[in-house]
């Protein structure tokens, strides 16, 4: 399964992404950028307006915060977002798509798993686009 490049923002609160996520992102062909979002005056709209998915690092709870976050991109994109979580918890998975997400996915999920589940959500968030008229370069390859 191959896409053209993509451009994927990783958000995360501590000062470094995990580094289960870092050795994830290393098997996508992606272009990534990392934002540190302990609070929502971190982030600048400019950073997620051409991005194809927003990974979000949210391993211990889906907090205040995290949902804030979540809600602050809501009201300005409808970029895909895969929320990652440590671990398997129904109320987990439930206030994430409640708050926004797209997927809520634990990082214990076999990686294959979740970059065919990401390349599934930019190959929607492409294809929606082009039909919209929206999109630059959006070709796809399989």
């Amino acid at each position: 399964m191959e896409l053209t490049p993509a451009k994927v923002v990783l958000l995360h609160t501590g000062p470094q992404p995990h580094e289960k996520i870092l050795r994830l992102l290393a098997r996508f062909d992606i272009q990534t950028m990392h934002i540190n979002v302990s609070s929502t005056d971190q982030l600048v709209p400019d950073q997620l307006s051409d991005c194809d998915l927003i990974l979000f690092e949210a391993f211990d709870r889906i907090s205040n915060e995290s949902q804030a976050v979540l809600n602050w991109i809501r009201m300005g994109s409808r970029v895909p977002v895969v929320m990652l979580t440590s671990s398997f918890r129904p109320e987990r998975t439930i206030s994430g798509l409640l708050a926004g997400a797209d997927a809520v996915v634990s990082i214990n999920t076999p990686w294959d798993v979740i970059i065919a589940h990401c390349y599934a959500l930019i190959r929607r968030w492409r294809l929606g686009h082009h039909f919209s008229g929206n999109c630059t370069n959006c070709a796809l390859s399989h």
